[in-house]
Protein backbone atom coordinates (compact mmCIF):
# COMPACT_ATOMS: atom_id res chain seq x y z
CA UNK A 1 0.00 0.00 0.00
CA UNK A 2 2.62 2.45 0.99
CA UNK A 3 4.78 1.68 -2.30
CA UNK A 4 1.28 2.27 -4.29
CA UNK A 5 0.82 5.69 -2.69
CA UNK A 6 4.68 6.19 -3.19
CA UNK A 7 4.36 5.69 -6.86
CA UNK A 8 1.17 8.43 -7.06
CA UNK A 9 2.84 11.45 -5.61
CA UNK A 10 5.96 10.49 -7.70
CA UNK A 11 3.63 10.75 -10.96
CA UNK A 12 2.50 13.63 -9.53
CA UNK A 13 5.55 15.20 -8.84
CA UNK A 14 6.38 14.76 -12.45
CA UNK A 15 3.14 15.58 -13.86
CA UNK A 16 3.68 18.96 -12.00
CA UNK A 17 7.51 19.35 -12.89
CA UNK A 18 6.32 18.49 -16.80
CA UNK A 19 3.19 21.64 -16.31
CA UNK A 20 5.44 23.83 -14.77
CA UNK A 21 8.00 23.64 -17.88
CA UNK A 22 5.41 23.79 -20.16
CA UNK A 23 4.40 27.25 -18.34
CA UNK A 24 7.65 28.54 -18.38
CA UNK A 25 7.61 27.98 -21.75
CA UNK A 26 4.50 29.05 -22.94
CA UNK A 27 5.39 32.79 -20.73
CA UNK A 28 8.38 33.09 -22.53
CA UNK A 29 6.53 33.22 -25.78
CA UNK A 30 4.12 35.17 -24.78
CA UNK A 31 6.52 37.67 -23.42
CA UNK A 32 8.74 37.16 -26.93
CA UNK A 33 5.30 37.98 -29.22
CA UNK A 34 4.25 40.55 -27.33
CA UNK A 35 7.63 42.57 -27.01
CA UNK A 36 7.52 42.03 -30.88
CA UNK A 37 4.89 43.30 -31.35
CA UNK A 38 5.27 46.59 -29.80
CA UNK A 39 8.60 47.08 -30.52
CA UNK A 40 9.71 47.64 -34.19
CA UNK A 41 12.18 47.53 -36.40
CA UNK A 42 13.52 51.22 -37.22
CA UNK A 43 12.27 52.75 -40.81
CA UNK A 44 14.67 55.65 -41.67
CA UNK A 45 12.01 57.81 -43.04
CA UNK A 46 9.67 57.47 -40.30
CA UNK A 47 11.91 57.08 -37.56
CA UNK A 48 15.50 58.99 -37.72
CA UNK A 49 14.11 63.07 -37.63
CA UNK A 50 12.51 62.02 -34.12
CA UNK A 51 15.48 59.90 -32.95
CA UNK A 52 17.28 62.72 -34.05
CA UNK A 53 15.30 65.26 -32.13
CA UNK A 54 15.62 63.11 -28.76
CA UNK A 55 19.42 63.03 -29.15
CA UNK A 56 19.29 66.50 -29.68
CA UNK A 57 17.15 67.23 -26.36
CA UNK A 58 19.41 64.55 -24.33
CA UNK A 59 22.51 64.97 -25.92
CA UNK A 60 24.48 65.51 -23.00
CA UNK A 61 22.94 62.13 -21.54
CA UNK A 62 23.23 60.34 -24.45
CA UNK A 63 26.74 61.51 -25.95
CA UNK A 64 29.70 60.87 -24.27
CA UNK A 65 32.23 63.93 -24.67
CA UNK A 66 31.63 66.16 -26.98
CA UNK A 67 29.04 69.18 -26.75
CA UNK A 68 26.03 69.64 -28.55
CA UNK A 69 26.39 70.81 -32.02
CA UNK A 70 23.93 71.11 -34.93
CA UNK A 71 26.93 70.36 -37.07
CA UNK A 72 27.02 66.85 -36.13
CA UNK A 73 23.69 65.93 -36.85
CA UNK A 74 24.46 64.82 -40.10
CA UNK A 75 26.75 62.03 -39.01
CA UNK A 76 24.39 60.81 -36.53
CA UNK A 77 21.88 60.85 -39.66
CA UNK A 78 24.19 58.44 -41.44
CA UNK A 79 24.95 56.00 -38.76
CA UNK A 80 20.92 55.56 -38.55
CA UNK A 81 20.24 55.50 -42.30
CA UNK A 82 23.54 53.31 -42.25
CA UNK A 83 23.09 51.54 -39.23
CA UNK A 84 26.73 51.52 -38.64
CA UNK A 85 28.33 52.17 -34.91
CA UNK A 86 30.29 54.84 -34.30
CA UNK A 87 30.06 56.31 -37.88
CA UNK A 88 32.31 53.61 -39.17
CA UNK A 89 31.43 52.98 -42.81
CA UNK A 90 33.40 49.37 -42.99
CA UNK A 91 30.45 48.17 -40.57
CA UNK A 92 27.55 49.09 -42.28
CA UNK A 93 24.54 47.21 -41.39
CA UNK A 94 25.73 45.65 -37.89
CA UNK A 95 23.54 48.64 -35.75
CA UNK A 96 20.47 47.34 -34.77
CA UNK A 97 18.16 49.71 -33.81
CA UNK A 98 14.84 49.29 -32.42
CA UNK A 99 12.06 51.55 -31.83
CA UNK A 100 8.40 51.94 -30.25
CA UNK A 101 5.70 53.93 -30.70
CA UNK A 102 2.27 54.75 -29.61
CA UNK A 103 0.03 56.68 -31.97
CA UNK A 104 2.32 58.05 -34.45
CA UNK A 105 4.99 59.02 -31.82
CA UNK A 106 7.56 57.50 -30.97
CA UNK A 107 7.80 56.78 -27.26
CA UNK A 108 11.83 55.53 -27.25
CA UNK A 109 14.18 53.42 -28.92
CA UNK A 110 17.49 51.67 -28.68
CA UNK A 111 20.60 50.91 -30.54
CA UNK A 112 23.22 48.10 -30.19
CA UNK A 113 25.94 46.07 -31.54
CA UNK A 114 28.26 43.35 -31.46
CA UNK A 115 31.31 44.29 -30.58
CA UNK A 116 33.28 41.41 -30.41
CA UNK A 117 31.75 37.85 -31.34
CA UNK A 118 31.45 37.54 -27.47
CA UNK A 119 30.80 41.41 -26.56
CA UNK A 120 27.65 43.32 -27.16
CA UNK A 121 27.19 47.08 -26.46
CA UNK A 122 24.40 48.84 -25.92
CA UNK A 123 25.02 52.19 -27.38
CA UNK A 124 21.85 54.20 -27.18
CA UNK A 125 18.90 54.18 -24.91
CA UNK A 126 16.27 57.09 -24.82
CA UNK A 127 12.66 57.29 -23.70
CA UNK A 128 10.78 60.21 -24.72
CA UNK A 129 9.94 61.98 -21.01
CA UNK A 130 5.85 61.68 -21.65
CA UNK A 131 6.59 58.06 -21.09
CA UNK A 132 9.06 57.51 -18.56
CA UNK A 133 8.54 55.16 -15.51
CA UNK A 134 5.88 53.28 -17.53
CA UNK A 135 8.87 50.27 -17.98
CA UNK A 136 9.51 50.70 -21.78
CA UNK A 137 13.25 51.16 -21.00
CA UNK A 138 13.07 47.54 -19.58
CA UNK A 139 11.09 46.35 -22.66
CA UNK A 140 13.90 47.67 -24.75
CA UNK A 141 16.30 46.49 -23.04
CA UNK A 142 15.11 43.09 -22.04
CA UNK A 143 14.46 43.01 -26.32
CA UNK A 144 17.88 43.79 -27.03
CA UNK A 145 19.29 41.06 -24.43
CA UNK A 146 17.59 38.38 -25.76
CA UNK A 147 18.90 39.41 -29.17
CA UNK A 148 22.50 39.63 -27.72
CA UNK A 149 22.07 35.56 -26.47
CA UNK A 150 20.31 34.86 -29.86
CA UNK A 151 23.67 36.25 -31.69
CA UNK A 152 26.53 34.42 -29.01
CA UNK A 153 26.87 37.22 -26.46
CA UNK A 154 28.20 35.98 -23.17
CA UNK A 155 28.33 39.70 -21.81
CA UNK A 156 26.91 43.05 -22.51
CA UNK A 157 28.17 46.46 -21.48
CA UNK A 158 26.52 49.78 -21.45
CA UNK A 159 27.86 53.56 -19.97
CA UNK A 160 26.53 56.16 -18.79
CA UNK A 161 27.35 59.11 -17.06
CA UNK A 162 28.03 59.20 -13.06
CA UNK A 163 25.36 61.80 -12.36
CA UNK A 164 22.70 60.21 -14.08
CA UNK A 165 21.29 58.17 -11.39
CA UNK A 166 17.82 57.04 -13.25
CA UNK A 167 19.73 55.08 -15.92
CA UNK A 168 22.27 53.78 -13.14
CA UNK A 169 19.21 52.36 -11.57
CA UNK A 170 17.83 50.79 -14.43
CA UNK A 171 20.84 48.65 -15.56
CA UNK A 172 20.81 47.56 -11.95
CA UNK A 173 17.04 46.44 -11.93
CA UNK A 174 17.95 44.61 -14.55
CA UNK A 175 20.78 42.30 -13.31
CA UNK A 176 23.65 44.87 -14.75
CA UNK A 177 26.55 45.46 -12.00
CA UNK A 178 29.22 48.53 -12.23
CA UNK A 179 32.46 47.32 -13.47
CA UNK A 180 34.43 50.71 -13.09
CA UNK A 181 34.69 54.70 -13.07
CA UNK A 182 36.60 57.24 -14.73
CA UNK A 183 36.28 60.71 -16.26
CA UNK A 184 32.57 61.25 -15.19
CA UNK A 185 31.40 57.91 -16.53
CA UNK A 186 30.70 54.20 -14.78
CA UNK A 187 30.23 51.12 -16.86
CA UNK A 188 27.77 48.03 -16.28
CA UNK A 189 28.25 45.08 -17.54
CA UNK A 190 25.90 41.70 -17.52
CA UNK A 191 26.49 37.95 -18.13
CA UNK A 192 23.80 36.74 -20.07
Amino acid sequence: MKNSYFKKWISLLVVAGMLATIGTGLIYVYRQLTLEKEILEFEDKRDTDDILDMLQRDWYWLIAGADYSPQLLPKYRAMFKYRTPNHDLNKIGQLKIKVIRKDGNLVGFIAYHMKTSTNGFLLFLDINPSYRGKGYAEKLIQYALDDFKRLGAIYVRIFTRTTNIHAQNLYKRMGFQETSRDDGYMWFQKFI
